[in-house]
Order: structure tokens, then sequence, then C-alpha cells
């Protein structure tokens, strides 16, 4: 089940972090995203602070022609690129968490940001969708037709 918030969406995933990561590249390549940006967070905890934790990754998501568009009309607006995505282990499997572009540009007034915002969440929400989707088929198996 999706769960939305007020600057992001959510979906929990009976897998674990490394086959959520590989599903989400995917669907956030169907949508003409690359991921620009890697964080793995457990890691550099771990070797800054001597501190353990879950998995814990950050994607930087970027679709370069709405990017490209947002750029043009804001330039300010790549204070708010790329778009995040959050992978988190979590006793159940992995949450992704991934950001809303409306909520982030909102920051920025400007009409055209808008357009590209809302493109761009139409673009993951379908991602998020269809990790649901690959989720619900997993749990019940194949519809029969």
């Amino acid at each position: 089940m999706v769960k939305k918030r007020d600057i992001s969406m959510a979906i929990d995933l009976p897998v674990d972090l490394a086959m959520a990561e590989h599903r989400v590249r995917e669907l956030l390549s169907s949508e003409g995203f690359g991921v620009l940006t890697e964080i793995d967070v457990q890691e550099t905890l771990r070797t800054k602070l001597e501190v353990d934790m879950p998995g814990y990754r950050i994607l930087g998501a970027c679709n370069p022609a709405l990017a490209h568009r947002a750029i043009v009309a804001a330039p300010d607006a790549g204070l708010l690129l790329p778009c995040n995505v959050v992978l988190r282990e979590t006793p159940s499997g992995t949450r992704v968490e991934v950001a809303d572009p409306v909520s982030m540009l909102q920051l920025i007034d400007n009409p055209v940001l808008r357009e590209v915002a809302e493109a761009a969440r139409e673009r993951l929400s379908r991602v998020v969708s269809a990790l649901a989707a690959s989720q619900d088929t997993a749990d019940h198996g194949p519809s029969s037709r």
C-alpha cells in the first residue's frame, strides 16, 4: 500500500534492500530518470562515526528533460534537485520513500516549475505504483484471466 505524506510517497516492500534497489532503478529508468548520486548512509556512518545501523541508501534521481526545463525557468531550482529516493531496511523488508517534487519545488514561486514538478510527480507516482503492483502480485500470485 502506497503511503502519501506531505513531502513524499512511500511503500513497504517485503524484499531485501538490494532487491528493492534493483527494482527501483529499473522503474526509474523506465520513466526517464537516471541515478546521478548514491549515498550509502549505513557505510558512511560506520566509517565516519563507527555507528552501526540498518541499511539506508539515498539515490539522487534525475530526469534530464525535466531538470533542464526547471533550471531554465528558475536557475535556483538546482538547489532542490535531484529527486531523492530513500531505501531503508525495516524488520519486514525495505521501505522506499520518494520525495514529492511538487512539495520540493513549491519553495520557488514559478508556474513553469509547477508544471515540471507535476510531470515529475506523475512519473515518480507511477514508479511507486509499479512497486505496489509488483508487491500485490508477489503477495497474491498472478491474477487469473
